[in-house]
């Protein structure tokens, strides 16, 4: 699975009768679907969920000998009292490749914000301009005092 995103069978625990239920998950930029059955082989199947991955708090491996595989995904909450949904998959080998694909989801997605936040709100947007010597954020351009100030050659 290397580079590309996990997804099929994980064990849900259902936090009202403390039951466990069967899901696919699969992970598109940095949304988790989980549906009752994989959608290549039952077209038809349905979204039971979707959980916005840059709107979590944790991912992170939940170790317990009696039942391994387990993990645990804490979304954010204004009071962080959210216990979070508690996953267990076929093994702890695949319940790490689990993590790893969720945090490299959300810290991509994350990344991606920064980068586009940065552009729009004074960055040098990767042209080595400083926000007073450009006319916008946007395209990076420069003034046209900093283009004049560029040409006058500075005395010693």
């Amino acid at each position: 699975m290397e580079g590309k995103s996990p997804s099929g069978w994980i064990l849900r625990k259902v936090k009202s009768n403390d039951k466990w239920v069967r899901r696919w998950l699969e992970i598109s930029k940095y949304v988790l679907y989980s549906y009752q059955a994989c959608p290549a082989e039952v077209p038809q199947a349905r979204v039971m969920n979707t959980l916005d991955l840059r709107k979590t708090k944790e991912i992170k491996l939940q170790p317990d000998e009696s039942m391994p595989g387990l993990f645990v995904i804490v979304p954010e909450t204004s009071d962080d009292s959210h216990p979070g949904y508690v996953m267990r998959a076929e093994n702890d080998a695949m319940a790490q490749v689990w993590v790893q694909g969720l945090r490299k989801a959300r810290e991509d997605e994350l990344a991606a914000l920064a980068v586009t936040r940065n552009h729009f709100s004074g960055g040098n947007n990767g042209t080595g301009r400083t926000k007073e010597s450009t006319c916008c954020m946007c395209c990076g351009a420069p003034t046209k005092k900093a283009e004049s100030s560029a040409l006058i050659p500075q005395s010693a």
